[in-house]
């Protein structure tokens, strides 16, 4: 953008120049040019159009539970949690609607290294999602409809938990 926008400037500066118009003048062009672009920019941060994307990693304090919740990423908004005794995993959306495997075949992997330990009691709200440590697992919610999950050793729950 920034590239597109030194260009027209450029071209206006060889149009103006060609009609004769004298260096301060362009000078003052290029100024409310680059004065106006300044403001737009401003006013866009003021109405909160530039928004911001949150992902946090975490685990449980066994770390048999992994969790990452995203308010936006390219992989679009979501809570995850992952077991690996036993191998499960579940994702919920914003609007709650869920996505869970329970059996031997599902997909796991390692969670990032700047993953942090969500200790017993403790939550980490990231967008539309709030997520709880528990004794009995990781309790996550889509805080605007209650609809979440609870995953742990003993499997996975859904709905209003």
């Amino acid at each position: 953008m920034l590239l597109s926008l030194l260009e027209s400037c450029l071209d206006v500066w060889h149009d103006l120049s060609a009609l004769g118009i004298r260096m301060p003048v362009l000078a003052g062009v290029l100024l409310l040019v680059l004065a106006g672009v300044a403001l737009s920019t401003a006013a866009g941060q003021r109405s909160g159009r530039a928004q911001t994307t949150t992902v946090r990693s975490f685990h449980s304090p066994t770390g048999n539970i992994e969790c990452e919740v995203s308010s936006g990423s390219p992989r679009g908004k979501y809570a995850y949690c992952q077991t690996f005794k036993p191998l499960a995993n579940v994702t919920l959306k914003p609007n709650g609607h869920t996505h869970a495997c329970y059996s031997g075949t599902c997909s796991v992997g390692n969670g990032p290294e700047n993953a942090f330990t969500l200790r017993y009691g403790k939550s980490v709200t990231v967008g539309a999602f709030r997520c709880t440590s528990k004794r009995a697992g990781m309790r996550c919610v889509a805080t605007k409809v209650r609809l979440g999950f609870l995953i742990s050793r003993r499997g996975i729950k859904l709905g209003h938990i």
